[in-house]
């Protein structure tokens, strides 16, 4: 599996149908429209404070999994793989304890 072939959408889906919510229990957790909550089962991509969220909410780690099988892609293959993150200035200081916290966690360097 390549990095870019990770939809974690699908993997939230995933997890949540374990969790024995309803869509109305995750979305009210989430403090979203239900109709959001479809749209990001759908999406290949999502913004690293939703995706903390939704894995308090659920009680798994998808920081981790994304960023293990990226780094075990990256092992495998000589070219480096890198995250790109788009940072709205208004969201610039909660990225930085997003990644303060991956760094404690030695998840990145």
């Amino acid at each position: 599996m390549y990095y870019n072939e990770i939809h974690i959408g699908e993997k939230i889906q995933h997890v949540f149908q374990q969790s024995g919510l309803t869509i109305s229990q995750f979305a009210r957790l989430l403090e979203l429209q239900r109709t959001r909550v479809y749209n990001i089962f759908e999406s290949k991509t999502i913004d690293i404070d939703l995706l903390f969220k939704i894995s308090d909410v659920l009680y798994y780690d998808f920081i981790s999994e994304v960023y293990i099988k990226k780094r075990e892609i990256s092992s495998q293959n000589p070219c480096s793989i890198h995250v790109h993150f788009q940072i709205a200035t208004e969201n610039l200081a909660d990225f930085i304890k997003a990644v303060s916290k991956l760094k404690k966690a030695g998840m990145i360097k």
